[in-house]
């Protein structure tokens, strides 16, 4: 599947490359969905071949982007195949997200709930394309990734920024929301119809609720503004909990890159030592070719300078 915008946001590739959908392909953009359609092993020597090969053109400003490409988690991997092999099956998700913002936003309660059970059965069914789609390129998903993944898909039906990271096909990390249902948008319960009354009746229920809300007024107040205080508090904590995460993820992505490159780095050695010690071998082979020859060269010159000997003194006795 070609993809033809970059990923954007936290935990994804380089907010740099972000196009709107039909703009022109750049050389980034290229690079960016040739390096997340790559096995995760490969990722960091190709990702270093094309910085490399970018510099030595000379554009120092690409090569830099493209040293700051992180390599992709398991389940983010996994996500990317299955978005780039099955782009109809993903669509579904995009599909659905739009359907349950427009039910949230019509209040429409029955047609809601009827979305939220195919909402599981979309997820569950697509978790388990992700990991056949990983399975079919010889990659068996911890239960970890499985999970990571179950919760990238939730998100992305809940936050459209989410889904859009996923469409891309160029994920690096998995996502999480913590919301309930679209961000954004906000439910608005239609009234209930209630049985023809006639004008007394009315009369009398109205005071009954007047008295009722008058007297639970002041408790309804002040469960409400201890609800919200402890709203805006929780807010906060789960603020302070994300850019932990965030912090952490990054921390993990930059030692998770650090290892991928040495790890590189040692196999090159590896190889480089490997044809050392063949040459090594070759060389022996001749030092030992040519000591041979240089004593077989000794035994002759003996055997010459022998043989020069007796005609002297076969000469000196004339």
């Amino acid at each position: 599947m070609p993809i033809t915008r970059a990923v954007v946001g936290s935990g994804h590739a380089d907010s740099d490359a972000d196009s709107c959908a039909g703009d022109p392909v750049t050389r980034f953009d290229e690079i960016v969905d040739e390096l997340y359609g790559l096995a995760p092993e490969a990722f960091v020597k190709r990702r270093n071949e094309l910085a490399r090969e970018v510099k030595a053109d000379g554009d120092r400003e690409l090569a830099g982007r493209i040293d700051k490409l992180r390599r992709p988690t398991q389940a983010a991997w996994a996500i990317n195949q299955w978005v780039r092999a099955h782009p109809d099956d993903s669509a579904l998700i995009d599909e659905l997200a739009s359907e349950l913002t427009a039910a949230q936003r019509r209040s429409a309660v029955d047609r809601m709930r009827a979305l939220s059970r195919r909402r599981q059965e979309l997820i569950n069914s697509s978790v388990t394309a992700v990991t056949r789609t990983a399975a079919e390129r010889r990659v068996r998903l911890a239960d970890s990734a499985v999970r990571e993944v179950t919760q990238t898909l939730r998100a992305a039906v809940a936050d459209h920024d989410v889904l859009e990271q996923v469409l891309r096909g160029n994920l690096t990390a998995s996502a999480e929301y913590s919301g309930f249902g679209p961000a954004g948008v906000f439910v608005v319960p239609e009234p209930s119809p209630e049985p023809d009354r006639n004008e007394s009746e009315t009369r009398v229920a109205a005071s009954a609720a007047d008295d009722s809300e008058a007297s639970s007024s002041d408790e309804s107040d002040r469960e409400r503004r201890e609800l919200e205080a402890r709203l805006a508090d929780a807010e906060a904590g789960e603020r302070a909990a994300r850019s932990h995460l965030d912090d952490a993820s990054g921390t993990v992505d930059g030692a998770s890159s650090e290892v991928d490159e040495i790890v590189a780095r040692a196999q090159e050695l590896r190889a480089e030592l490997a044809r050392c010690e063949e040459s090594l071998r070759f060389a022996r082979q001749r030092l030992s070719t040519a000591e041979q020859g240089r004593a077989e060269a000794r035994i002759a010159l003996r055997e010459a300078v022998a043989a020069t000997n007796e005609i002297r003194a076969a000469l000196a006795e004339f």
